[in-house]
């Protein structure tokens, strides 16, 4: 049992040293303006994120559920966490993070043309989307989200097994204007171990939203 709790201790040194290492590259569309205005009345929507392509030892809805509870700590109801919907919405999570990420690296911030049937996809649901937010009583009553946060994961195993390398891509879309307004591919390393992973994963996405938040802007 002592061997036990200290391979997890060690784990969990490891993570914290670990966690950061890689790097992120954030684009920001030039008519943009940092930070994104998200507040309690206008706050931002996470879609849900796949969580089953880390090849993680963790449990992929126990590692959704814990990113959540770190958004809600760290945002509050300025930003609103849809993982729990993650079977609502299907390999729209994947589509949405690739045709973002295609979209900027061919120069674009414009969910038109080829994106365009992404988008009205994403369009439709939001209707289905809202009113399960309401049920759940993740949100008191219906609103029309402007700011919507799209990210998708893929994970590979290193050093054995032992490590976790991820890489994070996708961005903020306006749905009003239909143009992605910040942009993020960011790889981190973290201790693959469970309980290792159920305390940083959550700092890491917290550390992608905030980035695609901010933008280029300096916080304060």
């Amino acid at each position: 049992m002592r061997s036990k709790i200290l391979s997890g201790m060690v784990a969990v040194v490891v993570a914290l040293s670990m966690i950061g290492c890689g790097g992120a590259a954030v684009k920001v569309n030039p008519n943009a303006t940092f930070p994104i205005p998200i507040s309690d009345t206008t706050p931002a929507f996470l879609f849900p994120i796949n969580m089953s392509h880390l090849g993680s030892a963790g449990d992929p809805l126990a590692m959704g559920i814990a990113v959540s509870g770190g958004v809600i700590a760290k945002f509050g109801k300025t930003l609103i966490s849809g993982q729990q919907l993650f079977d609502l919405v299907g390999n729209l999570s994947f589509e949405l993070a690739e045709t973002v990420d295609a979209q900027v690296r061919n120069g674009s911030f414009q969910m038109t043309g080829s994106a365009e049937p992404v988008a009205a996809a994403l369009s439709n649901l939001m209707e289905q989307i809202i009113a399960k937010l309401v049920e759940l009583k993740l949100l008191e009553t219906p609103i029309k989200f402007k700011y919507i946060v799209v990210l998708h994961s893929h994970g590979e195993q290193t050093m054995g097994g032992k490590m976790l390398k991820v890489n994070s891509w996708g961005g903020i879309y306006d749905s009003e204007t239909k143009e992605i307004l910040s942009y993020i591919n960011d790889t981190s390393t973290y201790a693959n171990e469970e309980t290792a992973l159920l305390g940083q994963i959550p700092l890491a996405y917290n550390s992608i939203l905030e980035k695609l938040i901010q933008g280029n802007a300096e916080k304060k």
